[in-house]
């Protein structure tokens, strides 16, 4: 649409048309006269309505009274009646004011409409982007800031960029967000700009708009080594409350491009970018917030249907890395033993390339979280001067290790790292704080199931203990009973025989056939001894100190010739300073009879039997008997101390129960197990003589 200048901007050249047309008026009037006649009047129409059309209606107005008064003097001698045609005078003068007045109405009309499409412009495109505001959570914020400068450049004229810059105050860096426009050579869309320094300093500071003139020579314009592609400069606050967030800019090659009115536009711009960018960080926090809700849902979930801590943990690893996208995620247990921090469970394959790894105490911020107590977070590593960087997470930037604590007791470190261009925040340290609360509650819940696992075991086996006792006690009671009632018989048999011997006229054979039931009687009746013996209450008194490296060999040189004849090696491996142990050496000797004899019908021709000794726990000496057999099955080895419980052709099942007996009347315990690699293994603890601990 054609533009109308105001007629109050003198154009020289069509001043000098005008006045030249109405002088060769006034020059050829009297000519024009002699061929028209009054007619000629009428043509000084044309040089007022010019002048009125192209000067205005007031230069029109003199100029119709000069061309009047004018043509008049000319005529004054040739043509008296000149007065006669003052309708004509009148219409010269009028139609150049007229001509004014329509050229002064065509051009406030003309503005009036620019202005008004100027406004329906803007109107639209703020519509626009205030409908583009209302779906942020379906339209990308970066789109919306994108369609606001592209608006931008359209909306304000001479524009050729337009950019939006946020800025970051921990940095001291304006960032940009979205341009619109030609791109600069090497510029990397970020602007080291302190507050106060600059024009966008200036703005933020101020949070006022700067419109620069030219670049080139305002003092408030900072000039690099590069300079700029443009002259004029305008710069808007992004606004958010009382705090300035960032900027929106306005750029061309012309000096003095922009104007007041444009100043005001490019605020309201400024301030749309405002509410888009508070929307995407409510709409952000939000989903963030919803992220954080869930994943400690999930944790919780998983503390309260399961007691399987190790998955636990991983399933925590793995919920922070995906749902918060962190470079990479660990727990850390504290061995209380060493005081090493020993990785349970990391966050993809980068952690499972890292289970089980040990961290020395107080080693890197993981290892300083541990030592404090306390929380530590960076987000430049490179910083922090006890930073233990890992060859498996080059790309760590920022770090955040939270201590796992319960009661003031440290049990572990929840360990989170970032990359650039990713950091973390103290929003990031508040979740992972309530993760590893969370976990703690999950650590301690398992020790507490774990110690109740452990005494449940305890008592059970006590309770077995009991029940082994009581049917140990039975059948000694029954022992006894049955040697009781054998021992009268015997003894009469006995008393017989020697009678039968004395007698004369036995035979030579005979009498020897009668040494022979003579003496196994006597056999029987020591072993029937033995057993009432060995179920006869024992008394304290009667223990003395024995040295069980003693007992081991002389059982060894009772069954020499039998291993011999097995083909069995024997192996002894004593502990030279072996504390003595207090008890019954007859016993004691029974005890290790059994256990040998056990182990060598278990092996096959050419096995080996394998004992030791050594002082083991406290106050205690331990004696082992190993050999390289079938081993126990299965089925029995629970109740393989049980009294007739036997897997041999011919066995009576007493041997270990009287073993067990044995043992426990010594105070000691007695244990057995299936090798690896084959056979059996039984274990005896015994005290020490309490004159050995003296």
């Amino acid at each position: 649409m054609i533009e109308f200048r105001s007629t109050q901007n003198v154009n020289w050249t069509q001043v000098g048309g005008v006045a030249g047309l109405v002088v060769a008026y006034v020059l050829f009037f009297p000519r024009l006269f002699d061929w028209l006649g009054v007619s000629a009047l009428t043509l000084g129409i044309l040089p007022a309505a010019v002048t009125g059309w192209y000067l205005g209606r007031r230069v029109a107005l003199v100029t119709g009274i000069v061309i009047v008064f004018a043509t008049a003097w000319v005529l004054a001698g040739s043509y008296p009646n000149f007065l006669q045609h003052w309708p004509d005078a009148i219409l010269i003068v009028v139609s150049g004011f007229a001509s004014g007045v329509l050229r002064k109405t065509i051009i406030e009309r003309s503005n009036a409409t620019a202005e008004l499409q100027k406004n329906l412009r803007e109107e639209r495109a703020l519509t626009d982007i205030v409908r583009a505001l209302s779906k942020t959570e379906r339209t990308s914020p970066n789109n919306v800031l994108q369609m606001i400068v592209d608006s931008t450049r359209e909306l304000i004229p001479n524009t050729e960029k337009s950019v939006i810059h946020l800025f970051d105050q921990e940095t001291q860096v304006l960032i940009s967000q979205a341009v619109s426009g030609y791109q600069e050579q090497g510029d990397t869309g970020k602007i080291k700009m302190g507050i106060g320094e600059g024009v966008a300093g200036m703005v933020i500071a101020e949070r006022t708009v700067v419109n620069v003139g030219d670049v080139q020579i305002d003092p408030r314009f900072r000039k690099s080594n590069t300079p700029p592609m443009y002259r004029s400069l305008m710069v808007a606050p992004v606004q958010s409350g009382e705090t300035c967030i960032g900027t929106i800019s306005v750029q061309s090659s012309l000096p003095g491009a922009f104007t007041a009115d444009e100043e005001a536009l490019l605020s309201a711009l400024g301030a749309q970018a405002a509410i888009a960018i508070e929307n995407a960080r409510l709409l952000e926090t939000t989903q963030q917030g919803y992220k954080e809700i869930s994943a400690l849902y999930r944790i919780t979930q998983g503390l309260a249907s399961s007691l399987e801590t190790e998955q636990l943990m991983k399933d925590v690893v793995d919920l922070l890395q995906q749902s918060f996208g962190y470079y990479h995620v660990a727990i850390l247990v504290i061995d209380p033993d060493t005081e090493d921090l020993v990785v349970q469970h990391g966050s993809g394959k980068t952690g499972e390339r890292h289970k089980g790894e040990r961290l020395p105490a107080g080693t890197g911020i993981i290892g300083h979280a541990a030592i404090t107590g306390e929380p530590f977070f960076t987000n430049d590593v490179n910083d922090v001067v006890f930073y233990s960087p890992h060859p498996l997470l080059p790309d760590t930037q920022s770090e955040l290790a939270m201590p796992i604590k319960m009661n003031e007791r440290v049990l572990g470190v929840l360990d989170v790292q970032q990359r650039p261009p990713n950091h973390l925040t103290e929003r990031d340290q508040q979740l992972v704080g309530t993760v590893a609360d969370q976990l703690a509650v999950a650590l301690q819940k398992a020790s507490l199931y774990s110690d109740l696992q452990a005494s449940l075991a305890q008592e059970k086996s006590m309770r077995l203990q009991l029940v082994q006792s009581e049917r140990l006690a039975l059948v000694g009671r029954l022992l006894a009973s049955v040697s009781h009632e054998l021992n009268n018989p015997l003894q009469a048999i006995q008393n017989a025989l020697f009678l039968l011997k004395e007698e004369e006229g036995i035979s030579a054979q005979g009498r020897q056939d009668l040494q022979i039931v003579l003496s196994e009687t006597e056999r029987m009746a020591g072993l029937i001894e033995r057993l009432r013996a060995s179920y006869r209450p024992t008394q304290m008194n009667e223990f003395q100190p024995i040295q069980l490296n003693t007992i081991v060999e002389d059982v060894y040189a009772l069954l020499a010739t039998h291993l011999r004849h097995k083909q069995v090696a024997f192996e002894f491996h004593p502990d030279p300073e072996l504390p003595l142990i207090s008890g019954l050496p007859d016993q004691l000797r029974q005890v290790t009879l059994n256990l040998l004899m056990n182990g060598v019908e278990a092996i096959q021709n050419g096995g080996r039997l394998t004992v030791s000794t050594e002082a083991a726990e406290s106050g205690k000496v331990m004696l082992t008997v190993s050999d390289t057999g079938p081993g126990i099955d299965p089925v029995l080895l629970p109740h393989i101390f049980d009294a007739f419980v036997t897997s041999k052709e011919g066995g009576t099942g007493l041997g270990l129960t009287i073993t067990y007996d044995i043992v426990h009347r010594h105070q000691g315990r007695i244990q057995a197990e299936n090798n690896p690699t084959g056979g059996a293994t039984f274990r005896i603890w015994l005290p020490i003589s309490q004159a050995e601990q003296k």
